[in-house]
C-alpha cells in the first residue's frame, strides 16, 4: 500500500464546495514537487490501486490479492482540532482526469493540491479526512455528502449497505485515511495523506472438486456478517508491499457495525456455480473428482486486463468477495468451504482454519467507541480484520495466463490452486500490500 498516499484535499463526486480561482491543482507526474517556498501549502493525494470483478454491482470483482484500484471519487476535509470544518474539495473523475499514475516507491494515482488565498489555513492544529470510493457505491454515502464546509465531521462516520443491497453484497472496496497536521505561523508544508482499504477480502481458489451426486455450488462461508462500515480508528500508514514486509505497521481492527443477526451463523462470501465451471458435473473415470479433461471451462466472463479475459488454471475454480470486517462468533468457525446441493443441502465440508501466528487480537467498534476487546481468538474462531486479504490457494494477479487459460503448474508459487482431494480442513493463512494478505491453503 506504499501506493496508498492520499497527496491532497481531494473530495467525493456529488457536491462541489469551491470555484476554480480558489484554490490551484497540480497533477504530479510521478516526481511531484520537490521544493516548497515560505508559507506555501501543498497536500498531496496518493491512493493505491486495488479491485474485486466477480459480480455485477459497484466497485471493482476480486480476482486475486493484486493490488488495485478503481475509485472515481475522492472527498477531503480539512478540520480544527474541535472537528469544524474548515476546507473541503472533491474530486469526481479521480482514475481519469482527476490524477495521474505515479511509480516514485511503488504505483497507483497521485494529485497534488496547493491552498492559496482564503484557502490558506492560519496557525494552528489540524486533521485531515479523506475517502475514496465509487460512483454508484453500494453504501449508502448520506453520512459523507452532507459533510460540507463550516460544518461538524465525526470521525466514525457509519456507511451502510443501501437497503436493497444488504442480501446481495458483504462488501464493497472503498478507502480513506486521516492526517494530523500542525501549521506554523508563516511556514509552508508539502505532506502526503495515505488512504488505506477499509475492508477485507476472502476468496476460494481450489481445484480437484470431489465428486457427489447431486452437487452444484461451491461455497465460501462466514460466520457472521455486519451491514455498516465504520470509518475510523484510522491507521494511515505507507505500506511497503502488497501482503509483505509491513512488520510493525500491521493493524488488526474490525471496523463492521449492524449485525445481520438472523440466528443461523451462515453467510455466504462466495458461491460458485459448478456448472459455470465444468461442462457436466460428472465423474466418467470413478476417481471420486468432477471431471476436467474436455469438460472444463473458465466460469467468469468479465474482464479486466484491457481485452483479456480474467485466466485461471484448468481444472480449477475460484470465488470471492470484498467482506465488511467482522468479529468472530464465539462456537461458531469463523470460515467454512462447503460442497452443496442446489436447494443449500450440504455434503462436504472443510474447516478454513487460520495459522496460529496468525491468530491476534483486534480493536472493534462496540457501536460507541473502538475497544481492544476481542479475546480467546482461536486457528478456527478467529476475526476478520479491514486491509487483510484471506485466501484460500495462492493467486496473486488477475490475468496470470496473459488471455489464456494455463495448464495446471505446481511450481507456480504465485498461481497455484488448492486441491480438495482427500481435504478433510482448509487452513487459512494470514500474509503481511493489502496491509496484510492472509493467504490460505489447505490441510
Amino acid at each position: 500500500m506504499k501506493k496508498n498516499y492520499l497527496l491532497g484535499m481531494a473530495l467525493i463526486a456529488s457536491l462541489s464546495f469551491y470555484s476554480c480561482d480558489k484554490e490551484v491543482v497540480y497533477v504530479q507526474d510521478g516526481n511531484g514537487v520537490e521544493s516548497v517556498a515560505d508559507g506555501n501549502q501543498i497536500i498531496t493525494l496518493q491512493v493505491e490501486n486495488g479491485g474485486d470483478g466477480l459480480v455485477t454491482r459497484a466497485g471493482r470483482p476480486l480476482y486475486s490479492a493484486e493490488a488495485k484500484q478503481s475509485i472515481e471519487n475522492v472527498k477531503l476535509w480539512i478540520c480544527d482540532n474541535v472537528g469544524n470544518v474548515k476546507f473541503v474539495k472533491q474530486i469526481s473523475d479521480w482514475n481519469s482526469d482527476g490524477s495521474k499514475p505515479y511509480t516514485t516507491n511503488g504505483h497507483g494515482r497521485e494529485t497534488t493540491i496547493e491552498l492559496t488565498g482564503e484557502d490558506k489555513l492560519a496557525a494552528g492544529t489540524y486533521k485531515i479526512y479523506a475517502v475514496g470510493y465509487s460512483t454508484t457505491s453500494d453504501y449508502d454515502l448520506t453520512n459523507v455528502a452532507n459533510v460540507a464546509e463550516e460544518g461538524t465531521f465525526s470521525e466514525n462516520i457509519i456507511l451502510p449497505v443501501k437497503a436493497d443491497k444488504v442480501s446481495t453484497v458483504n462488501g464493497e472496496e472503498i478507502f480513506a485515511g486521516q492526517l494530523d497536521l500542525t501549521v506554523e505561523a508563516k511556514k509552508g508544508f508539502k505532506t502526503p495523506i495515505i488512504l488505506n482499504r477499509q475492508v477485507a477480502g476472502a476468496f476460494a481458489y481450489v481445484k480437484d472438486i470431489p465428486y457427489i451426486e447431486g452437487v452444484k455450488y461451491l461455497k465460501l462461508v462466514a460466520s457472521a456478517k455486519n451491514k455498516s462500515l465504520v470509518l475510523g480508528n484510522f491507521k494511515s500508514f505507507d505500506l511497503t508491499g502488497n501482503g509483505s514486509g509491513n512488520t510493525g505497521h500491521v493493524n488488526y481492527v474490525v471496523n463492521g457495525t449492524n449485525a445481520a443477526n438472523d440466528g443461523n451463523y451462515k453467510y455466504d462470501i462466495s458461491k460458485v456455480d459448478l456448472a459455470k465451471w465444468f461442462t457436466t458435473i460428472k465423474d466418467g473415470d470413478s476417481d471420486g473428482l468432477i471431471d476436467v479433461d474436455s469438460n472444463w471451462k473458465n466460469g467468469i466472463d468479465s474482464k479486466t486486463d484491457g481485452d483479456k479475459e480474467t485466466t485461471f488454471q484448468k481444472g480449477s475454480v475460484f470465488g470471492g468477495d470484498f467482506v465488511i470486517p467482522f468479529a468472530k462468533v464465539d462456537d461458531h468457525q469463523s470460515l467454512t468451504l462447503v460442497l452443496t446441493k442446489e436447494d443449500g443441502t450440504e455434503l462436504r465440508s472443510w474447516k478454513v482454519k487460520l495459522a496460529a501466528d496468525d491468530v491476534n487480537t483486534a480493536y472493534y467498534w462496540d457501536g460507541s467507541v473502538w475497544t481492544n476487546q476481542t479475546s480467546g481468538e482461536t486457528v478456527n474462531n478467529y476475526s476478520l480484520v479491514r486491509n487483510h486479504l484471506y485466501g484460500i490457494g495462492t493467486r496473486m494477479t488477475d490475468n496470470p495466463g496473459g488471455g489464456t487459460d494455463p495448464d495446471p503448474d505446481p511450481e507456480d508459487p504465485e498461481d497455484k490452486p488448492e486441491s480438495l482431494n482427500n481435504k478433510q480442513e482448509l487452513i487459512l493463512k494470514v500474509n503481511d500490500n493489502w496491509e496484510v494478505i492472509h493467504g490460505m491453503e489447505l490441510e
